[in-house]
């Protein structure tokens, strides 16, 4: 009885849902190139695509080990389109290559449609009617998203609710309102604004911030979701202070939680992460992982502590699509938890050490990091 109770659980609302769209699941830490990493067809959307179930720690029992917050890539053929759909979790996308235009609506309201081409950035209003056109009749596009899909499927347990509820959310969209896609910001504090469509996501400005070393931030409230696009960049020649230490995945993820890793996509520099595992504090004799990234590189940063380096030339920008809207979980833009933080003088010296020589490798001056 025991092991038929198993088996008939054994696996969630969205694993099922994952299952039958024969959507491929692509389980790792690090995904090194998403200009070139291969995908399946995925026949409802008229696509290709593969779900990227990024983490450190997958669950041997689960299909998908991130079952609160995930992230895909899909390709839309020359002259196709990512099928008419509409549903009730949040989406933004990020233009890998090629151009295009979208177009959003709600039943029995006008229709909105915008051009994007690579480097753009656009949230998918809740519940709205959406086509996604490929512009090109040659070439292939790509776009990397991020949802709150499995959270929404295993809430709900209904894929006919999530695709076929009629709801709008007028709060969030208004179809009238002809600037909506048009690239118009409202600042809202420091590293804090509103924006429904971001043109360059690379030549986009951001406010210093020097609370973890050297460089830049902003953080972009999308269509009025829950879901955030925030963005980071520090100097050539630079790194910034390794965070998260302490945190420990079990008892961040217990047994039946939703687990959701965070992970960034580098969109310039050439470098590297050094990852402890869970729980661990840096210092002589703790080990670390290192793990390298160029433009391209979307990894998980884990739940263990983490620390940014870019020895080469350029400016090292990366890209965070995750929770956290301020209007919805009651807190500001802050730096967090500064016990979890690791000041420049207090690091293990065998961290500057090798970012020195990783610099003389790139024919760069190394930055003295300064608290």
């Amino acid at each position: 009885m025991v092991e038929a109770r198993q088996q008939a659980w054994k696996l969630t609302p969205f694993e099922r849902w994952v299952e039958s769209e024969e959507l491929q699941v692509i389980a790792t830490h690090t995904v090194p190139d998403i200009f070139t990493e291969p995908l399946d067809e995925w026949r409802r959307t008229g696509c290709r695509a593969a779900l990227l179930d990024l983490s450190h720690d997958h669950q041997k029992d689960r299909m998908v080990t991130n079952q609160g917050f995930i992230r895909y890539l899909v390709e839309i053929p020359p002259g196709g389109t990512f099928r008419a759909e509409r549903h009730m979790y949040e989406e933004i996308f990020y233009v890998v290559e090629g151009r295009g235009a979208a177009t959003i609506w709600y039943d029995g309201g006008p229709k909105q449609t915008f051009e994007w081409h690579e480097d753009s950035v656009f949230s998918i209003p809740l519940n709205a009617w959406h086509e996604i056109y490929n512009a090109s009749g040659t070439e292939p596009v790509r776009l990397y998203g991020a949802t709150n899909m499995p959270g929404i499927f295993n809430l709900f347990g209904s894929a006919d609710f999530v695709f076929n509820c009629t709801s709008t959310f007028p709060e969030r969209f208004d179809p009238t309102d002809e600037m909506y896609f048009s690239g118009k910001t409202n600042r809202l504090a420091d590293r804090l604004m509103e924006m429904n469509f971001i043109p360059s996501i690379t030549t986009m400005l951001l406010d210093r911030w020097v609370a973890r070393g050297p460089g830049t931030n902003m953080f972009v409230i999308m269509a009025g979701g829950r879901l955030i696009c925030h963005v980071s960049e520090f100097p050539p020649a630079s790194y910034k202070k390794g965070h998260n230490f302490g945190a420990d995945s079990q008892a961040k993820t217990p047994r039946g939680g939703q687990q959701t890793d965070t992970s960034y996509l580098f969109l310039s520099g050439e470098g590297y992460d050094l990852q402890w595992a869970p729980g661990a504090v840096p210092g002589p004799g703790v080990d670390f992982t290192r793990y390298n990234f160029k433009r391209g590189s979307l990894m998980s940063n884990g739940h263990g502590g983490h620390q940014h380096f870019n020895p080469s030339a350029d400016p090292a920008r990366y890209l965070v699509f995750r929770p956290g809207n301020p209007a919805f979980t009651g807190g500001g833009v802050r730096a967090g938890d500064g016990s979890a933080q690791i000041e420049f003088k207090d690091q293990d010296p065998r961290i500057h050490e090798l970012f020195e020589a990783e610099c003389a490798k790139n024919g760069t001056t190394p930055s003295l990091p300064e608290d």
